[in-house]
């Protein structure tokens, strides 16, 4: 499989299982799909009450969502399915991941360079605008003064926090 087919397959993964998830109190964080004879399915949950995700809680999840990938046969044949907690380093992956983790130091990669650079670490600072403009801010610890920097949501490629220290 292509990589355009599994960007078509995580989205309606994520599709078919997000509301199951959200009324059992998860929230699907990351969706990826490994290819080969046998896919596996890689989930990362978060919690809804901001407690860490336990080993039940993915039991629990993955039981959810194995029901519903088995009704909905998204997957032609046999494959895996691991469900897990996205770790210390958590992707932010929605507008509404950064305005949640404003305060948080974080780490940023670039499409298209800024100050002729791709990547990015510092403090998220706030969030501005709409889906379709939305302006992520970050301070960038430099020597001796924080500089604000101002970035298209749409520019970032990946982002992550690193959550417990």
């Amino acid at each position: 499989m292509g990589d355009g087919v599994f960007l078509n397959l995580k989205e309606k993964i994520i599709a078919a299982v997000e509301d199951s998830l959200i009324a059992n109190g998860y929230e699907p964080v990351t969706v990826k799909v490994v290819g080969g004879s046998r896919p596996v399915v890689c989930i990362d949950i978060e919690r809804l009450d901001g407690d860490p995700v336990s080993m039940d809680d993915c039991v629990k999840a993955n039981n959810l969502i194995s029901v519903i990938l088995d009704v909905e046969n998204f997957i032609n044949g046999p494959y895996n399915l691991e469900v897990s907690s996205p770790g210390d380093y958590r992707l932010l992956t929605k507008i509404s991941d950064f305005e949640r983790f404003c305060g948080k130091d974080v780490k940023l990669e670039l499409y298209a360079k800024i100050n002729g650079r791709r990547k990015f670490s510092g403090k998220l600072t706030r969030v501005a605008g709409n889906a379709n403009d939305a302006v992520v801010y970050l301070k960038e610890e430099c020597d001796t003064d924080a500089v604000e920097l101002k970035m298209p949501y749409k520019n970032i490629k990946k982002a992550s926090i690193k959550r417990f220290f």
